[in-house]
């Protein structure tokens, strides 16, 4: 689909209308060969707006689609409304991918999106990375995220939410309590914004880890009434590391790391906790205290071959972590405790960023690999096609060569009888002027004999009246001669 660029905003194409065509139609078939796929992926096929509309109708018909990819196709605000529509009435769907679009072109774009996620139940992932969304855009995910509860991964990196998108998106996010990752990077946030978000959502992921094996021991609202975002460490060097919130696992469980980091809570020796034989508090001096990083790399090592095993003694150290970063007794706890929170983020940051590379570069192999194996499909019907018409093409040679040597000899045959008749015509032709000669001598001699017979009858005619002018003179002298016989009788 990439051979047609379609301008999403002003509905006008940049190639000829055949090509648009040709790409509508290539744009159905994909549609149709994927009716029974779980998954939908137009990635970089520049749809525009114009291909929104069966996109549309297929995520609207399709009950088994369960993920859609349409990143980079320069959809704007009308084709996201379109492709709203479509999402609310999908009772599957559970991952949407619209990164590298410009949904943000008109603030109703992303409003139709977050309208309908907000009575959504089933899409968990989205992902808005580089869509040019504003501080609007920020304040409708806001809205969004205090109604849904099941949303669990957003991205929204690389656009422009601005501080009062970010403050927005704060106030959405401290109400929600099913969200665990929020990528926020390159949006101009501010950086206290950015931390407060960092913890709420630490809250989260420590609730939803410790809310199986603990009975939900600690309430949500506890953590809510007493969050307080002047609170936390205000450094600029962590809170610029902490700028992306920390993803978790797929599944929102926490991960080994922060049971890790869990664990310092009840190693140590420099935090508050157990005491001696008379239960006082013990701590050491600060300047003898290694580092949370050290600390916290140390322990995870120790750790290692113990990942995967879950237990109610991490799940309770990671949840007086977070109440001993909430309750802090003086500023060296608090930023004890913050720093090991961040380095143990960061940490996952880094393992979900790792992960999310190889998902990337898998996703992109296996489109690579489909866009090989489609081709190599395209090219093997293309070659079948063409050997059969390279037989068909033959059948016709052959047909043709039977059929030439047939007309050459129907050739042969018209030219022999043609020949023939070219000798009959010439003798036809020599009868015709021997024939022409008799009659002409006939009709000259015909001629003569007339002329002599109009002399003869001209003769004929001239003795007829010199004999009636004779008769008429013997008429005239018998009469005569009877009168005068007749007075000589009287």
């Amino acid at each position: 689909f990439g051979s047609s660029r379609i301008s999403g905003g002003g509905n006008q194409s940049t190639c000829d209308p055949r090509t648009m065509a040709a790409a509508h139609a290539s744009l159905l078939a994909h549609l149709d060969a994927a009716r029974d796929s779980n998954t939908l992926s137009l990635a970089y096929a520049s749809i525009g707006d114009e291909g929104c509309n069966p996109v549309a109708r297929f995520v609207r018909d399709n009950s088994l689609l369960k993920s859609l990819d349409l990143r980079g196709n320069n959809i704007r605000a009308d084709g996201a409304v379109v492709l709203a529509h479509a999402i609310k009435n999908n009772d599957s769907l559970q991952s949407v991918c619209l990164k590298w679009n410009h949904i943000g072109s008109h603030p109703r774009g992303i409003q139709a999106i977050c309208d309908v996620l907000k009575t959504n139940k089933t899409i968990t992932q989205l992902d808005l990375r580089n869509n040019k969304i504003e501080a609007e855009g920020g304040a409708a995910l806001a809205e969004m995220l205090k109604g849904n509860s099941t949303v669990t991964h957003i991205d929204m990196s690389w656009n422009d939410l601005g501080v009062e998108g970010g403050k927005a998106l704060l106030e959405g996010i401290q109400t929600n309590h099913t969200i665990l990752d929020c990528q926020l990077s390159g949006n101009r946030i501010a950086e206290d914004t950015l931390h407060a978000i960092a913890y709420l959502l630490r809250r989260n992921r420590m609730q939803s880890s410790t809310g199986a094996s603990l009975g939900n021991s600690l309430p949500a609202q506890n953590l809510d009434s007493s969050f307080n975002p002047q609170n936390m460490n205000n450094s600029s060097a962590t809170t610029q590391m902490m700028g992306t919130a920390t993803p978790r696992g797929r599944d929102g469980r926490s991960s080994p790391l922060a049971q890790a980091g869990a664990g310092l809570i009840g190693d140590t020796s420099y935090m508050r906790g157990a005491g001696g034989a008379g239960g006082s508090p013990t701590q050491s001096p600060p300047q003898s205290a290694p580092s949370a990083q050290q600390l916290a790399q140390q322990s995870f090592n120790q750790s290692s071959p113990q990942r995967g095993v879950r237990d109610v003694s991490s799940d309770e150290m990671a949840l007086k972590l977070l109440q001993r970063e909430r309750d802090f007794a003086n500023t060296e706890d608090a930023r004890f405790f913050g720093e090991i929170a961040e380095y143990i983020d960061l940490l996952q940051l880094d393992v979900a960023r790792n992960k999310k590379y190889r998902m990337d570069s898998e996703e992109r192999e296996r489109v690579v690999t489909k866009g090989f194996m489609e081709r190599e499909m395209r090219y093997a019907a293309e070659m079948r096609e063409l050997e059969q018409l390279l037989a068909k093409a033959k059948a016709d040679k052959d047909d043709l060569i039977r059929e030439v040597d047939h007309l050459n000899n129907e050739i042969e045959r018209v030219k022999t009888e043609k020949n023939h008749t070219i000798q009959d015509r010439l003798k036809l032709e020599e009868i015709a002027r021997a024939t022409a000669d008799r009659l002409r001598c006939d009709i000259r001699d015909g001629l003569t004999v007339k002329a002599d017979l109009e002399t003869e009858i001209y003769k004929v005619k001239r003795r007829q009246q010199e004999e009636e002018e004779e008769n008429q003179r013997l008429r005239t002298y018998l009469a005569r001669c009877k009168e005068d016989l007749e007075k000589a009788l009287r």
